[in-house]
């Protein structure tokens, strides 16, 4: 694994990529990157804290009277998903938007919510 995503706001950092994981290099040496979020500027990640959960149930609030719109993804969800869990989202929402049964006879809780 070369890439760790730390979407905390326990951690000052998002993620830390070590780059000789990337091509299995083997070394006693490493590069380390570490990404850090900001206040100023466009935001990539979202910062859980109180005042942004609230303003996201406010977005819920209008997207759910939206018709024939899907919102998916990580700006969609105000949540950090790694690709594949990007991914799971959009085929589940196009699985819920056009009417497809889930494999099994279980439903699941999607992916998707991350506010109570």
């Amino acid at each position: 694994m070369f890439v760790v995503n730390h979407p905390s706001a326990d951690d000052n950092f998002t993620r830390i990529v070590e780059y000789k994981h990337l091509l299995n290099q083997t070394s006693q040496h490493t590069i380390m990157f570490v990404e850090r979020s900001k206040d100023g500027g466009e935001p990539y990640y979202p910062v859980p804290n109180e005042e942004n959960k609230a303003l996201y149930r406010k977005y819920q609030e209008l997207a759910a009277k939206e018709e024939n719109v899907s919102f998916v993804g990580r700006l969609a969800n105000y949540k950090y998903f790694n690709m594949d869990q990007a991914i799971l989202n959009a085929l589940e929402i196009f699985d819920r938007d056009n009417n497809i049964p889930k494999e099994g006879s279980v439903e699941k809780q999607p992916v998707s919510w991350c506010v109570p």
